[in-house]
């Protein structure tokens, strides 16, 4: 597991920077003067967030990428930025974990922890106010291919689904056939959908295709688009009951950046996390702006996340810089942090 992530990691970034003529972690927004820097709210030497999900009660919990080679597959993070194993050590820490490799994760209405374990092709719903295991959701063979990525998902609690975003190119030799994943929340059954649609390919060869997802918290729409893909596709969270009514009802909404991670508001706002520009951005059906730049010196805004306070938060993870990506040089610079910016009124 651990060297099919980072070979297929190694593809994205190469195919990244190949498709811009100027350096990721120094290029700059037009507009960059009048944008402020996020305010860095966690900044920690051994937590490096990869995707993280706040509860209704302002708790937080952070996934740790495979590709980072740490002994803890999620934290909780306390409002001082220390991090201890969660749920306890037997799930999480060490090589004997429940928990085999994790990016995706979120939290419900309910301040249940969902955690996507792509190694063990698993939910593990975990309730953080009893500190207690709810369930167990099996990910079917049927549904996923040889070269499935499982690596991001959202919770549609109208619909009673969770829809995955299965990325695939996995074994970096076949091509792109992305698909959603939806399981019923209450049965367990599960379908793979829209498979290989236009929406969820990658811009050009060698790019990866769907990735960031999200979905809006009326749970009307389901927002996603390829990370190498310059567009933010919507379809309407209730067409997923069958394939022809999903195809049908894809539309092209808004532009977007190459990213690995997008939240979506009320309004029809969908926050990006640009990994070209090292940025945070928003996107609608008038364009894209800039909301906020990274700390100087710091790369990969990869997963957000929108909480009560009035704030987005993301995840910066360095991801460019760790060895599997970066020709085998580990360039990572502490702390690692994550940050917040206000979200649009």
């Amino acid at each position: 597991m651990k060297n099919s992530l980072s070979k297929l990691y190694l593809v994205a970034v190469l195919a990244l920077f190949a498709t811009n003529n100027t350096n990721a972690e120094t290029s700059k927004n037009k507009n960059t003067e009048k944008v402020k820097v996020a305010e860095v709210v966690v900044s920690s030497e051994t937590v490096r967030a990869g995707n993280m999900a706040i509860t209704e009660s302002g708790r937080m919990f952070v996934s740790i990428n495979p590709l980072m080679g740490a002994d803890v597959r999620v934290y909780e993070v306390d409002s001082e930025g220390k991090g201890k194993a969660y749920p306890n050590d037997a799930y999480s820490k060490g090589a004997n974990s429940s928990i085999k490799a994790i990016i995706g994760i979120r939290a419900d209405s309910k301040e249940n922890l969902w955690l996507l374990d792509m190694g063990a092709k698993q939910f593990i719903v975990w309730d953080t106010k009893n500190e207690k295991l709810v369930r167990t959701i099996a990910i079917p063979e049927e549904v996923v291919t040889p070269v499935s990525f499982l690596q991001d998902f959202v919770i549609d609690e109208k619909n009673g689904r969770v829809i995955i975003a299965d990325m695939t190119q996995g074994d970096l030799k076949s091509a792109p056939t992305p698909a959603f994943i939806v399981i019923d929340t209450k049965t367990g059954e599960a379908r793979r959908m829209a498979e290989s649609h236009a929406s969820m390919m990658p811009d050009f060869e060698g790019g990866f295709a769907l990735n960031p997802i999200a979905i809006d918290p009326n749970f009307k729409w389901v927002y996603f688009g390829a990370l190498h893909g310059k567009k933010v596709y919507r379809v309407p969270a209730k067409s997923f009951d069958s394939n022809e009514e999903l195809t049908a009802g894809i539309e092209d909404y808004a532009p977007k950046s190459y990213s690995d991670g997008i939240a979506a508001d009320k309004k029809g706002n969908v926050y990006v996390t640009n990994i070209e520009k090292q940025e945070l951005g928003v996107t609608n059906k008038d364009g894209y702006k800039t909301i906020a730049t990274l700390p100087e010196g710091q790369t990969w805004p990869d997963g957000l996340e929108m909480a009560k306070d009035g704030y987005l938060y993301s995840t910066v993870d360095q991801l460019n810089r760790v060895p599997a990506l970066n020709n085998g040089k580990d360039d990572s610079v502490g702390p690692f942090i994550i940050v917040r910016t206000k979200l649009l009124k």
